[in-house]
Parts: structure tokens; sequence; C-alpha cells
């Protein structure tokens, strides 16, 4: 990604922090369904998340922090990175409402440009990040996590979810679209979507099992690990 276009999405999370969980249950431009379908998909994969993150976890551009309540109790220790000091700062709330500082760390970085030790970690949760990389980031997300997860460790991915409907609405699968706040401000960002056949390559090219754990109108859930960990 050109960096102009990296700078332009790291600004537009930063800016948007406060209200960025408004997202997840309908309530954030552009609303593509109903409300009632982003809730829908949001308290399923909140139901399901626990059971796929633990031990020692690794929260990769953990944005606000909002899937940290689910499945922190199943974890020992949580390290959380992100680039953005605005959505860190409504993460480290949630960290000290939830009463974890103990067992949590926060890192305002970018996930490419931090070295965490291998086999670190037992888990790995990567929210909302694939839909905003090329092929080439993606190459290197996937070999940085090979690295990082122990012998045995599983990461889960929740992201957009393409299907029929977008098709008809006339969205692109592919490439740059305009996200404004709330207040009206817009940006320009990259975003990709992803459909079960885009995971089956991914698992092929990765050496990956992947497991899809739920698909709804919205988002989806998915598994995995590396064949060779």
């Amino acid at each position: 990604m050109e960096l102009s276009t990296r700078q332009e999405l790291f600004e537009y999370y930063n800016e948007r922090a406060p209200e960025y969980e408004d997202f997840y249950w309908g309530d954030s431009p552009p609303r593509l369904f109903s409300p009632d379908v982003y809730k829908n998909d949001t308290m399923t994969i909140r139901e399901l998340l626990p059971g796929y993150v633990k031990g020692k976890c690794l929260d990769i551009a953990c944005g606000t922090g909002f899937w940290l309540p689910v499945y922190e109790k199943n974890c020992t220790a949580i390290t959380l990175i992100d680039q953005s000091a605005g959505v860190l700062a409504e993460c480290r709330k949630k960290i000290k409402s939830l009463g974890i500082e103990g067992k949590t760390r926060l890192i305002r970085d970018e996930v490419f440009g931090y070295t965490f030790k291998t086999g670190e970690f037992d888990s790995a949760l990567i929210g909302f990040l694939v839909s905003h990389l090329n092929d080439n980031e993606l190459y290197t997300l996937f070999n940085l996590l090979r690295k990082w997860l122990a012998p045995g460790g599983r990461f889960v991915i929740i992201d957009s979810a393409w299907n029929d409907e977008l098709i008809k609405m006339g969205r692109s699968k592919t490439g740059m679209i305009n996200r404004s706040l709330k207040d009206g401000r817009e940006f320009e960002i990259y975003k990709r979507y992803f459909n079960e056949y885009d995971l089956r390559e991914l698992a092929k090219i990765f050496s990956l099992s992947i497991d899809i754990e739920y698909w709804g109108k919205v988002f989806f859930l998915a598994d995995g690990s590396f064949h060779d960990n």
C-alpha cells in the first residue's frame, strides 16, 4: 500500500476512535444493512470467539479492544498492538474497567514494524485488518504470524464478508472507498472483501488450515493454524 494511502487509513481510524464501536451495531456510516443484521453477526461472533482465543494472546490491530471483554478470561497474558493513539486510548479504558492491567500490554506501533519473540504467543486475533492489506502485505503478515505463534498455536480472523447482496448494491470487492465520520469528514481508504473461496486460496498459498466458523451477512469468523507449526 502506498505511504499516502496508509497514512490516510491511519488518520481515519485515529479520528474515528470515539465512535468506532458503533460500527458493530449498525450505527455508523456507511450502513449497508439494517442495524439488526450487524447486531446479529456481532452477537454470534461474541458467543463463538472465546473458544478460539487462549493462553498468551496477541490482538493484532486491536483498535478499541472491542472483543477484549469477550476473550480475556481465557488468556494468561494479552498483548494488544495498534498504530493509533486514539483507539489505544479507548482500549486502555476497557482494560482499566475490566481490572486486567496486570496481564495486558499495549503497544503503539504498526504490526509490520514491531519484533516479537519467536513462538511467543499461543493464539492471535486479527480483527478487521486483512481487509485493508494488499497481497504483499498479507504475505508479510502471515510469515510474521508463523514465527510468532508457538507450536500448535492458532489464529482467528474476524472481517468483512463478501456476498451476493453486496454485488447487487454495486459494491466493489476490492479498491479505494470513501468512508465518513459522523461529523461529515471523509477519508479514502483501501478495502477488500473476502468470500469463502478467498480464504481457501489463502490456506493454499500460506500452508494453512482454515475453518470457517461463521459466515454472516456482514462479518465472518474463521480460525486457523499453520501446517508446519
